[in-house]
């Protein structure tokens, strides 16, 4: 299981956390971004979802 870190450095699931993704937004940046780590990804995705939705991207 690969870990990434949060905003409030928690360890989240990689996996669970691309599950919950926007499926647009996750597509646009994995064009725009890869190849780059999986931490680098999720950052950038939840810089993108805030942006998007006005709210930060939560798993709790």
């Amino acid at each position: 299981m690969s870990v990434v870190i949060d905003r409030d450095g928690r360890p989240v699931s990689y996996e669970a956390a691309v599950n919950l993704m926007d499926d647009e937004l996750r597509e646009l940046l994995h064009a725009n971004l890869a190849p780059c780590s999986e931490q680098e990804f999720f950052d950038a995705y939840l810089d993108a979802h805030c942006v998007k939705y006005g709210e930060e991207f939560r798993i709790d």
